[in-house]
């Protein structure tokens, strides 16, 4: 499997089955050149945030990692996650899907027969040196059906009646990730991906329940801020939201 031709990304590497892409990818930090690519049809110790397990059957789902060696300030580091969430959304787009970002790291199809979250998104920042930063997706692509046993909420882009080679997805997401990160090296870096998340976003303008530690937190998302955080409104004015669960109160 190659990378499109004039991207960043490359080598591909493709692996049958592995414990985790990014892992994979995590263990070689020190010395992967910028733009590894780590693909497999099956992980087996696959994870998303808070360490939640996503198991899908072999050669259903596109699963992919990323090492990015940073061409920006340390500050920047966390939006790389939302830099690939935009650039898959972009990705599924142009392919005739109607998905968005839900705040903070998933893809989902808005609309349509099968509404629900298509894809989770999950990096990990390394110091080094040299730094480096490692981003997995696993983008649903055959599973689940509308009748299999997966999380609730879960869709695929088959249970949407959509069709495309996993080859196909890798290629389109690399292309606009490629255009997303470099809006992140830009001077002006994170406007642009605020501007892009905006754009894109299903969570803002939406009635959402943030799970905080104070408790929940109901209101209105009303934007984002220049780091990625969620504004949320409950009357007394915008909250910013770092890291926290969401819940949309009304289908996206």
């Amino acid at each position: 499997m190659e990378a499109p031709t004039g991207t960043r990304f490359g080598p591909v590497e493709h692996v049958t089955e592995t414990g985790s892409t990014s892992a994979d990818l995590a263990a070689r930090v020190t010395d992967a050149p910028d733009g590894l690519v780590r693909v497999t049809d099956h992980q087996t110790a696959g994870r998303g945030r808070l360490d939640r397990r996503w198991d899908a059957p072999p050669g259903t789902n596109l699963l992919v990692s990323v090492l990015v060696r940073p061409r920006w300030t340390a500050n920047r580091h966390p939006l790389v996650t939302t830099a690939l969430a935009v650039a898959t959304v972009e990705a599924l787009v142009g392919l005739g899907v109607d998905a968005a970002v839900k705040w903070p790291n998933d893809v989902v199809l808005v609309g349509g027969p099968a509404p629900g979250k298509v894809a989770g998104i999950l990096a990990e920042l390394f110091a080094g040196p040299p730094p480096a930063v490692v981003v997995g997706l696993g983008l649903n692509v055959g599973w689940p059906l509308p009748h299999d046993d997966a999380p609730p909420g879960a869709t695929s882009l088959t249970a949407a009646g959509t069709s495309a080679a996993h080859g196909d997805l890798l290629d389109a997401v690399l292309v606009e990730f490629e255009d997303r990160l470099s809006d992140l090296e830009a001077a002006d870096g994170p406007e642009r991906l605020r501007a892009a998340h905006r754009d894109r976003s299903a969570t803002v303008g939406s009635e959402v329940r943030v799970e905080v530690a104070d408790g929940p937190l109901v209101g209105t998302a009303v934007g984002l801020d220049l780091d990625g955080s969620l504004l949320v409104d409950a009357g007394d004015g915008p909250v910013a939201v770092w890291a926290a669960d969401v819940v949309h109160l009304r289908p996206v």
